[in-house]
């Protein structure tokens, strides 16, 4: 692997998991103002659509995709609907900390998919840097679960595992489905279109339906929500994706938990406990072994 490519994928790979690990700053807010999930992802993906297509013109990215294209974009948009829906609903039921922290096991998910359906082999060092990974994630995010009745902790626990499930699924496919090759900004983009009308179509039929913005404050949040943790996100994903493959750059997203512990402390005023710095240590030993690895353990799709 060049390794202009593999600093690349890197760096793509870091960048797109320190902005998703902002999601709840930006939706939990606008949740508690009112608006349900299904609304509050309508306006996530027109304003990350947005921001893609912009950057598109800038770039002049050809906006032209093939009807071979289009089914595999499809199925792409269908499980990026199916994590933002299963995640978002978690936040319901259990502390959004608490929804990223389970939902951070997808490495684990995507190595065993890579594995069990693609023959990847389970190195010993990967499989190290995995326990201490998730180790890292549990301590780093306290586990609270924020109390409750049973069937909400349940309802909480198996929302945020269908959404790293989903995740790991959309983050191996990415390369299998032969889109690697599409510009990065055009497959986000058409990620983000598809997936809106499928939202547009569904979100009628649930009791609020599609709601209005309502107030200045809400729709700037929901802006930042389409540029940050969306657009910025899923483009740099992509970017990973392709140049140094599923496992690795799932793996790096093991940096969310972390990063959203120090949001915690410097924006929102959160205490910090010796098992919290332990838990982040860990995490940053294994995504130190995952960088200094030589070899990637999955194939890159080709780079731009």
């Amino acid at each position: 692997m060049k390794t202009k490519q593999r600093t690349r994928g890197f760096v793509g790979a870091i960048v797109s998991a320190c902005t998703f690990a902002l999601l709840p700053l930006f939706s939990v807010p606008v949740m508690n103002a009112g608006m349900e999930t299904p609304s509050v992802l309508i306006y996530r993906f027109i304003f990350g659509s947005i921001f893609i297509l912009a950057g598109m013109i800038y770039m002049r990215v050809d906006l032209k995709i093939s009807l071979s294209d289009l089914w595999r974009l499809v199925i792409l948009a269908v499980l990026n609907d199916v994590t933002a829906l299963t995640q978002f609903y978690s936040f319901k039921f259990i502390d959004s900390g608490a929804a990223i922290t389970i939902f951070s096991v997808y490495p684990v998910f995507t190595c065993l998919i890579m594995v069990l359906f693609f023959h990847e082999k389970l190195t010993l060092r990967t499989a190290v840097a995995i326990v201490l990974a998730v180790v890292g994630v549990g301590a780093v995010s306290g586990i609270n679960l924020g109390g409750g009745s049973d069937a909400a902790l349940l309802n909480g626990i198996t929302l945020a595992l269908g959404a790293g499930l989903s995740y790991s699924l959309y983050m191996v496919l990415v390369p299998v489905l032969r889109v690697g090759s599409m510009n990065s900004l055009k497959l986000t983009f058409y990620v983000f279109v598809l997936g809106l009308g499928f939202l547009l179509i569904f979100t009628p039929f649930t009791p609020a339906g599609i709601q209005p913005v309502g107030s200045w404050k809400v729709g700037a949040t929901l802006l930042l929500l389409g540029l940050v943790p969306t657009a910025i996100s899923n483009f740099t994903l992509i970017v990973g994706l392709r140049n140094i493959g599923s496992t690795l750059t799932s793996i790096l997203g093991d940096l969310e938990p972390p990063v959203a512990m120090t949001v915690g402390v410097l924006v929102l005023g959160e205490s910090v406990t010796v098992v919290q710095v332990a838990g982040l240590v860990l995490i940053v030993l294994a995504v130190s072994i995952i960088i200094l690895k030589k070899n990637g353990d999955a194939a890159p799709a080709p780079a731009d």
